[in-house]
């Protein structure tokens, strides 16, 4: 084992990517498929109790202090970068020094910027034996178009010492909504205010409980908070027969439906329609002037840390909402709703019988973990033993008296009773909803410039007989299609196109694949 980890930190220093901004967007370098290497080097000799000290004061306060260091990812040397420790539990109740960090490489550099990012957070994987549940379900949401950050790991080093393994993930910000919908002016908001975890889209009427529950992280100067409080209208106030049109009118749905179905799929019950009503962002698309839902935060996927057994967790109902169901008023709306309950149902019978199978996640599952193992071994700092770590992968494992649900028995368990749930239900055999993702051949395929001008070139590493192109906006409009030669590149021309998000169908006769695309 200590050969294998000497390789993979030869590997990491040899990486020494060059951040040139070839990619096609921001942080394609950082969220590829290989682990990274992170070095943080503190001058200040009292840097760790400057860290605890500003991370009190912040929480305290409501502010946000970092201390400078020089970082340096996969060789690229950046000069004063911002660093400060952030979360609640992973912070408070981690036990020992592996905390989780904020990198601002823009924080005291004007235009400092890391494979064209201005920020990342290092979580430290919390209570996760398996250190893949946050991963596993982020890769999920990404592959079925869902908007969510995305995720790659990285080998942390403070002064020259190995601080362990860490999910690198993408914050939610102004590049990341830019790259989603090819905007960022409109309001974006978190829907969590401190520990108060009210952020359950309930109409108000008045300011002041927004002000306490939801975050606007930008726009702050305007600071005009109207089309988050008639969201909230648009859910409370119209009749049964208007609902559908009210919310479809300010929300774009099917990004909810389709975040939902993943956490009930995946049991993530901290968040909106479960436990607590809060990791979420929504950000207000300037494009289709229509909210979109982000997810955030999903480190208790495959059921961690929620109350119950094994069992009620794994057999929890596709329809179960957490009571008070008043007090989730979008989704107890939405089941009320015959369109909408058949949209969530139709969505989560598509992702359980194309996607969540242990066919599909334990080989990506076994590849993580042999991608990851040599780096979890050399962490001391981690919460759990190695034995832990093997074991949690494919069964439940009991540390200190509680029972942490294993990855691959709770795929199998969870998909089982999902199917035959909705088979009672009558449903079975679902289409693909709009934005997912599945293989189209065995052959890579991407799409580049992305954004695009007036074209766009569709790469693949083999010629595809028989491919079908289809570009639709978020409505499902269909703008464009044609036949693919049989080339490994075509070029596609998007000149009459608006500006906007599309999705882009790449079919043949059995498969299909679906892209997102920004058009400048």
């Amino acid at each position: 084992m200590k050969n294998i980890y000497l390789k993979s930190v030869l590997l990491c220093i040899m990486q020494c990517c060059v951040f040139n901004g070839s990619a096609q967007s921001g942080g394609a370098n950082l969220f590829d498929e290989t682990t990274h290497c992170i070095y943080i080097n503190f001058a200040q000799t009292d840097y760790w109790s400057q860290l605890q000290a500003n991370k009190a004061a912040d929480d305290a306060n409501d502010t946000n202090t970092y201390i400078p260091a020089q970082v340096i990812v996969d060789g690229q040397v950046l000069e004063s970068v911002g660093i400060q420790f952030k979360g609640n539990s992973s912070y408070y109740n981690y036990p020992g020094n592996k905390k989780p960090f904020t990198l601002s490489f823009d924080e005291y550099i004007d235009g400092q910027v890391c494979d064209s990012l201005k920020s990342l957070n290092l979580n430290n994987l919390y209570q996760d034996p398996s250190f893949m549940r946050e991963k596993m379900f982020l890769d999920f949401a990404n592959e079925k178009g869902l908007n969510a950050p995305r995720a790659n790991y990285a080998k942390l080093y403070i002064n020259n010492q190995y601080w362990g393994l860490y999910l690198m993930c993408e914050r939610i910000k102004k590049l990341f909504t830019k790259g989603r919908f090819g905007n960022s002016d409109g309001n974006l908001y978190k829907g969590d205010k401190g520990s108060s975890a009210c952020a359950n889209l309930q109409y108000h009427g008045v300011m002041s409980p927004y002000y306490n529950c939801y975050e606007l992280t930008n726009n702050t100067s305007t600071n005009d908070w109207t089309d988050l409080v008639n969201l909230t209208y648009q859910i409370y106030n119209p009749t049964d027969a208007q609902f559908n049109s009210s919310v479809s009118a300010v929300l774009n749905t099917q990004s909810f439906i389709g975040a939902w179905a993943a956490y009930n799929l995946f049991c993530d019950f901290d968040s909106y329609p479960y436990r607590y009503t809060h990791n979420y962002y929504t950000y207000h698309n300037s494009a289709t002037d229509k909210f979109e839902w982000i997810i955030w935060d999903v480190s208790t996927a495959f059921g961690l840390d929620i109350p119950g057994t094994i069992s009620s967790i794994e057999n929890q109902s596709v329809l179960y909402i957490t009571p008070d169901v008043n007090y989730r008023p979008l989704v107890k709306r939405m089941l009320e709703n015959t369109e909408f309950r058949n949209t969530y149902l139709q969505t989560i019978c598509s992702y359980s019988s194309n996607d969540f199978l242990p066919s599909v996640l334990n080989p990506k599952i076994d590849a993580l973990h042999t991608r990851i193992q040599a780096d979890v071994y050399a962490d001391n700092l981690k919460m759990y033993s190695n034995a832990n770590f093997e074991d949690n992968i494919n069964t439940t494992t009991s540390i200190n008296g509680y029972d942490v649900i294993g990855l691959k028995s709770f795929i199998s368990n969870r998909s089982a009773t999902v199917t035959a749930e909705l088979n009672s239900l009558g449903y079975t055999n679902c289409p693909l909803p709009l934005g997912t993702a599945n293989n189209l051949t065995a052959s890579a395929i991407s799409i580049y410039p992305n954004p695009a001008g007036n074209y766009f070139t569709i790469n693949s590493t083999t010629s595809q007989t028989g491919l079908h192109l289809s570009i639709y906006d978020l409505q499902g409009k269909i703008f464009h299609r044609q036949a693919l030669p049989a080339e490994n590149n075509n070029l596609v021309q998007v000149d009459g196109l608006v500006a906007g998000m599309y999705f882009i169908k790449l079919e043949n006769t059995s498969e299909v694949k679906y892209f997102k695309l920004i058009k400048q």
